[in-house]
């Protein structure tokens, strides 16, 4: 076969994948104006020095001592809170602000640069660590801001959940051995924690059902070519979907993912111009990130939360972590899978551990 009908073929076969393989080159939604609450609005820069970031801060009820009231009250500590992969501020994690606030600390949570209401484009990028500059950067702007805040800045403690649950642990390693102008971190809880690397859990799901994982692995594989092939033609990206049923594009598709994502998105999250789907361009970088590597040198206390049955975050990775750990506390949950924390006698078993926790080292 000749030179020139080799060039023809791989050129049939990528234009068929262009048509074909999976892959939405369209986003829409436009970014909206973010709403007022119960909480304090708050903006700063995220991690590359140019992208502005949503945050809030939620703060507990008053003392209800007049003298406090007064101002005698000291400030309360404060926890600071990182999503999950594709989670903004407006998903279903309200229940743990409030436990939070009910046991007297402050809150704040943010969103991460292409999410929710903070700026960057094209939206929905997973990018870990730009995610990871992003909570830095929270950190330095509330280091330099305490003196306008009614927050003890001494007194502060990372929660992620999920990919953020990977994030606060990487952020708590690397606070112990830089000089990073950031708050001073006392304690992290990983809340079901990303750990290991997205590759090494994919092995897992392989093993469980090989035909279904394949059919995934081809429909995402063909959807990175067709993502190279428009960032060459076009120079825009394309998306696929973040949650979807096993064997589909999605970005997450382990049994159990489908529904249980679907549960922590509510009608505020997609009015804040969330939907379904991630930037193909995410896919790389969530697979290779691995906390794991960071954690022997974290200094400061830390919960791990698993679910024994979760096929997303496995637990023996966390267990592996908190081996590695100096000071590390596992609580670990029978019989329950990765989304089964955030709802139902689940979640309040998961609160009151976490709850117990801060008030220890806070």
């Amino acid at each position: 076969m000749s030179s020139f009908a080799k060039l023809a073929l791989l050129g049939a076969a990528l234009a068929a994948v262009y048509q074909l393989a999976p892959g939405d080159p369209a986003w829409v939604t436009e970014l909206k104006e973010p709403p007022s609450g119960s909480f304090e609005r708050m903006q700063f820069i995220g991690g590359d020095d140019t992208t502005i970031l949503s945050g809030r801060l939620f703060l507990p009820p008053p003392p209800p001592n007049k003298e406090e009231e007064e101002g005698n009250a000291a400030p309360p500590p404060l926890i600071v809170m990182a999503n999950g992969l594709g989670l903004t501020q407006d998903s279903n994690i309200g229940s743990f602000i409030q436990a939070f606030n009910n046991a007297g600390f402050a809150v704040v949570t943010f969103d991460y640069a292409t999410f929710g209401y903070s700026g960057g484009w094209p939206r929905h990028q997973v990018k870990p660590e730009r995610h990871v500059a992003d909570l830095k950067a929270l950190l330095r702007y509330l280091k330099r801001n305490a003196s306008d805040l009614p927050i003890d800045i001494e007194r502060v403690a990372l929660w992620g959940t999920s990919m953020g649950g990977g994030h606060v642990l990487t952020v708590a390693a690397d606070v112990a051995t830089t000089t990073d102008d950031v708050l001073p971190i006392k304690a992290i809880v990983g809340n079901v924690p990303h750990v290991k690397s997205a590759l090494e859990s994919i092995v897992g799901t392989f093993l469980r059902d090989p035909a279904t994982t394949l059919t995934g692995l081809v429909k995402v594989t063909g959807a990175l070519v067709k993502w190279a092939l428009a960032q060459v033609l076009t120079g825009k990206t394309t998306y696929i979907p973040l949650h979807g049923p096993p064997g589909s594009a999605a970005m997450m598709q382990n049994p159990g993912d489908d529904e249980g994502y679907g549960r922590l998105i509510l009608k505020e999250t997609r009015q804040s111009g969330w939907t379904n789907l991630a930037s193909v361009g995410s896919v790389v970088p969530t697979l290779l990130y691995r906390p794991f590597n960071t954690v022997g040198r974290i200094q400061v206390p830390v919960l791990l939360v698993v679910a024994e049955k979760d096929f997303l975050c496995p637990a023996a990775a966390a267990v592996d972590a908190a081996a590695n750990i100096k000071n590390a506390r596992l609580f670990s949950m029978p019989d329950i899978g990765h989304f089964d924390v955030y709802d139902g006698n689940k979640l309040h078993t998961v609160l009151e551990e976490t709850v117990a926790f801060l008030k220890e080292h806070l």
